[in-house]
């Protein structure tokens, strides 16, 4: 125990050293192998957003497919530390029966996944990534709608502190990370989406990889931040020929393949994650 509070006050000492020095993604598209066909679209549809938990590291990556999922390796735990480590890996559109017309397949997964630190629930807070409203709140939603109509979802959380109706500005806590997914439950994670009206294509879900980055690189002061306005409408070539209208979807229901690893075991932060972090932000102060 001594050990591990020493740990963890050296990593609040050196948090931006340690992240900074370290913090990777892999291109806008590429997918866990075996996951499906992703978008490579590097356009930044929110540019100005802040992240969406409040502190790092956090580690963007696969639910189903990493560590603990579904489809992870065999006998593999959502704590394992393969699951906190960079370089970041984007799952919009990874394979799911959600209609998404700018996704290769035309169905997908809507947004991205993210772990806090470490697979703790119900510890670590979301909050507002812009000025706006709390539109809806469903069984494992919480959709907060900005002035240009952007709409941000957050799925899974608990202890919410906002109700519909709430105005929200940019940085105030909105909930918990946790697993909630209606009467079933997932991975310790945020699941978080950006829908949004894309010319030529209508009020659909688009990729939100790239403007998680930026809004991560700022969090860790490794990136200027963008006081700008609201973006336009991103202009792409949609993948389908027949894009659906444009209407705002209800929330999902829960899919079995996004459902269901054992927490039981492992509550604990993978400590010997952030032990290499720490000493690699060590060797560079050098």
């Amino acid at each position: 125990m001594k050990a591990r509070l020493v740990l963890a006050t050296a990593l609040l000492l050196l948090p931006r050293a340690a992240l900074a020095d370290t913090f990777s993604h892999d291109p806008p598209g590429q997918l866990v192998t075996g996951s499906g066909k992703g978008r490579a679209d590097d356009h930044v549809y929110a540019p100005s957003i802040r992240f969406p938990i409040e502190q790092g590291p956090a580690f963007a990556n696969s639910q189903v497919w990493g560590h603990g999922g579904s489809s992870g390796p065999s006998g593999s735990d959502q704590c394992d530390p393969e699951n906190f480590v960079y370089p970041w890996h984007d799952n919009y559109c990874e394979t799911r029966d959600y209609d998404m017309p700018l996704c290769p397949a035309g169905v997908g997964h809507q947004g991205q996944d993210i772990r806090s630190s470490d697979c703790k629930k119900d510890v670590h807070t979301t909050v507002a990534v812009a000025d706006g409203t709390i539109t809806n709140i469903g069984s494992y939603s919480v959709y907060l709608t900005a002035a240009d109509g952007t709409r941000f979802d957050y799925l899974h959380m608990s202890t919410l502190l906002v109700k519909v109706g709430d105005k929200v500005k940019r940085g105030q806590p909105i909930g918990k990370v946790s697993n909630h997914f209606g009467t079933s439950s997932t991975t310790v994670h945020l699941h978080f989406n950006i829908h949004q009206n894309v010319a030529g294509v209508g009020s659909v879900y688009v990729p939100p990889f790239t403007s998680i980055i930026a809004a991560y690189e700022t969090l860790l002061g490794i990136a200027p931040a963008d006081a700008g306005g609201a973006p336009p409408a991103a202009t792409v070539d949609p993948p389908h020929q027949d894009p659906p209208p444009a209407v705002t979807p209800s929330e999902p229901p829960p899919e079995p393949g996004d459902s269901g690893c054992n927490v039981s075991h492992h509550d604990s932060a993978p400590f010997g994650v952030l032990l290499a972090l720490v000493a690699l932000a060590a060797r560079r102060r050098r």
